[in-house]
Parts: structure tokens; sequence; C-alpha cells
């Protein structure tokens, strides 16, 4: 039999072994990075600062170059200026003036080598050479006001040596686009990303959709011109 005595030290012993226990584990779990790290050795990321980019109320000018996309028979090369405002950080207005350079693509250039006779009854013309060419509309000039929609804001680590900041916006608005078929007003639907490199220089990558009616064969047709461009903006203030 266990006098009172020796039952209280045997309960000591063991609440004095399970503290221990507890201590351990939690010593365990909350690791200090000095024990498992040089305290010299650099931080894993080192440069995400809590900082934020503003851009409401700085007037921005730009430029900017790209091409047409969806054309068979020409080559578009645009190149222009834009001008543009936030009102808010992600709600703003911008206008741009494009001019461009337009040439024959190949196969325009394929279908021009081409020679043939007409027919004249059952017949061919023994006068007349005709080359086959397509019916083409080709694009002069753009000059877009369009709204600017950037919901969406982020940071990027740059090779952990620098914070670029970025955004994802969409935009719509009206063009008058000169053709060859005379000026046309079109509806712009577009979208792009850009990104801050410094407080007051962004690089651009943008889409736009310019949707208007020209004539082909004599006839009404709704066409959609695609147009991306890469440019650089200056922000002021």
């Amino acid at each position: 039999m266990m006098t009172g005595f020796k039952k209280l030290m045997v309960i000591s012993i063991l609440a004095s072994a399970l503290h221990l226990n507890a201590t351990a584990r939690a010593e365990t779990i909350d690791i200090a990075p000095a024990t498992f790290k040089p305290a010299a050795a650099p931080r894993p990321v080192s440069v995400l600062q809590n900082r934020f980019f503003l851009k409401s109320l700085r007037p921005e000018i730009g430029f900017m170059s790209g091409t047409i996309l969806n054309e068979s028979y020409t080559s578009t090369f645009a190149t222009g200026y834009r001008l543009g405002m936030f009102i808010g950080e992600w709600v703003g207005i911008e206008t741009q003036w494009i001019s461009t350079k337009v040439s024959d693509s190949a196969d325009r250039k394929a279908l021009n080598q081409l020679r043939y006779r007409p027919l004249q009854g059952d017949a061919t013309n023994p006068d007349s050479i005709v080359t086959p060419d397509p019916d083409v509309n080709a694009i002069h000039g753009m000059r877009d006001i369009a709204a600017v929609a950037a919901p969406f804001y982020g940071k990027l680590n740059l090779f952990d040596q620098m914070i670029v900041y970025t955004d994802v916006y969409l935009t719509a608005g009206m063009s008058r686009v000169d053709t060859d078929q005379g000026a046309k007003d079109a509806i712009i639907i577009g979208g792009g990303q850009r990104l801050y490199l410094y407080d007051s220089f962004s690089l651009r990558f943008d889409f736009r959709n310019r949707i208007f009616d020209e004539m082909r064969a004599e006839e009404k047709h709704r066409r959609n011109s695609w147009a991306v461009d890469i440019g650089a903006s200056y922000l002021f203030f």
C-alpha cells in the first residue's frame, strides 16, 4: 500500500513530465528563424513593400505602334500617339490619333501577276488583258475617343529587384476610320494590360476591335477590324 506521501510524489513526477513534454512540443512548433537559417542570410523576397501606385488625375501622353490583324490582301503598319487621364483609380478617358502605312500582301502580289483575256461572248477578247484584283478597302488612319475601366490591379516581383505595378483594363468608345471608301464611324471594343515600371513611365499592350460598315461587291457589310499595338506612356505629376 502506498502512503499518502508516496502518492503525492508520484503525481508530482507525472505532472512535471507532462509539462516538460508540452513545453518541448510548443518550442518545436514555434521555430525561430535563427534556428534554421544563418542570421546574415538575405530574406527570400526582399522587395514586397506595402505601397501603392496612384494614377488618379495624372495627365498621360504616350505613343504606340502596331498592326491590323485580320486583313487578307494588305499589310497595315500603324503608329500614333494618345492622351488620357484617369478620373479615379480605375476609370478614365483617353483619345488617340493613328496613321497607317499600307502595302500589298504576298497574296495580292501573287494575284496581280496573273494575266488572262476576258470573255467576249463565247470567245476571249484578243485586244484586252486583265489581272484579278480583290476588293480591298484599306485603312489609312483612325481617331479614337474611349472610356477606360481598369478594375484589376496587382504587383509583380521582377527578379527580386523591383516591383512592377500592373492593371488589366477594358475600353469602349467611338472612332473615325479613314478608308479607301471615305471616313467611317466605328464602335470600339477592346482591352489590354499596362505595366507601370516607374512612377511616371508605363508600357502598354493594347487590343481594339473597330466595327463599321463598308461596301463589298456593291453590298453593305459589317467589318471587324482587329488592331494590336505596343506603346509607352509618361504620366505627369
